[in-house]
């Protein structure tokens, strides 16, 4: 029987969520990417299962833009600013952020109308994407 409702709940197995507390205190499972972004191109990166850490690397020469809901659209950013720019680096190194943060996706995007490079590191958790709710709302697209 694959419906849990009709098993009993002795016999049910058990799957972690969003509020266990072990998925985010154990060591996530690592997930990397790394990419070129051309001008007005935003890059989705769609994770398996939800999130624990995140980090952006800048690796390019120009600004990226970090959001957790899709800011591609122009008179989306003519009228909001919920990104997080990441600039670019000093001479030599790369520039990076880390979001602590529980998420399915986040939006990367270039700054300045220039080809970048950016690389992703994600710490994941056991919890399947599905089971993460759409980050909206004041701060994130309103």
């Amino acid at each position: 029987m694959a419906d849990n409702d009709n098993i009993p709940l002795s016999m049910q197995r058990h799957r972690a969520g969003l509020h266990s507390v072990g998925s985010y205190q154990v060591s996530g499972r690592p997930w990397l990417t790394s990419s070129l972004l051309n001008a007005n191109t935003t890059l989705t990166c769609s994770f398996p299962s939800v999130s624990k850490r995140i980090t952006i690397y800048n690796t390019g020469s120009s600004p990226v833009r970090i959001s957790f809901a899709d800011t591609s659209a122009e008179a989306y950013e003519a009228d909001r600013a919920h990104w997080f720019e990441i600039p670019v680096a000093s001479a030599g190194a790369m520039a990076t952020y880390t979001f602590d943060v529980k998420c399915a996706r986040v939006y990367i995007s270039e700054a300045d109308g220039d080809q970048t490079g950016v690389s992703v590191y994600a710490s994941l958790t056991g919890i399947h994407s599905s089971s993460m709710f759409p980050l909206l709302g004041p701060g994130l697209d309103d």
